[in-house]
């Protein structure tokens, strides 16, 4: 059972949510924590931003995304001086700019936030040469469906630096406008980010 703890779905108690963790574990095999080792050498990953890549990108299960996600929300809420609340796209905008700082090829992410501006969910879900028929929508909705979130903002970086945005970026916009009033989550905006600059598409008036 799950209550909703300012605008956000957390799990009753540290010791559930670890508990819940600790469980999926155990589907996949992991009851010792020389297997968790093992395991976690098997994917690659050798320090924490390996692991949080992992824990946001395309290929780690669906169980284990939500309930890390739910894990680090309840670390941030540990942190009396952290403001996860994004009230600006030029906070946004700075916060995306860290975040995809010297990455050297194309990612595209996709963040969830509910009502309060609050950040349920980041994952990235496609890396490499991004076009309309490889980032496609459903994958971007489908985790707002596994998230109950309020709205959505989507963000990819151009390792050139060029903001300007390329007909296949504007044509997957407008695709995801289009599905939210399908879905009806709102779609908040677009940002390109590249060497210590943002473009907001919806400051632009993009679409």
């Amino acid at each position: 059972m799950k209550i909703m703890k300012s605008k956000h779905y957390l799990i009753n108690t540290d010791m559930e949510l670890l508990s819940t963790l600790f469980g999926q574990l155990k589907e996949e095999g992991i009851t010792k924590f020389e297997q968790l080792i093992q395991k976690i050498k098997g994917l690659g990953l050798n320090d924490f931003n390996d692991l949080f890549k992992y824990l946001s990108g395309a290929n780690c299960p669906e169980n284990i995304a939500i309930i890390s996600e739910d894990l680090l929300e309840r670390l941030r809420m540990a942190s009396f001086d952290r403001d996860d609340v994004l009230t600006s796209s030029n906070e946004v905008g700075m916060y995306l700019t860290n975040k995809l700082a010297n990455r050297k090829q194309e990612e595209l992410w996709a963040f969830y936030i509910d009502n309060s501006n609050h950040i349920i969910a980041e994952k990235c879900l496609f890396r490499g040469t991004l076009d309309k028929s490889v980032a496609h929508p459903r994958e971007i909705f489908r985790w707002a469906v596994i998230y109950p979130c309020a709205g959505i903002f989507v963000v990819h970086n151009h390792p050139s630096g060029n903001l300007i945005p390329s007909q296949s970026d504007l044509e997957l916009t407008k695709m995801l406008q289009k599905a939210s009033e399908m879905m009806h989550v709102d779609f908040l905006d677009h940002f390109i980010i590249g060497k210590g600059r943002y473009l907001s598409m919806r400051e632009h008036r993009l679409f």
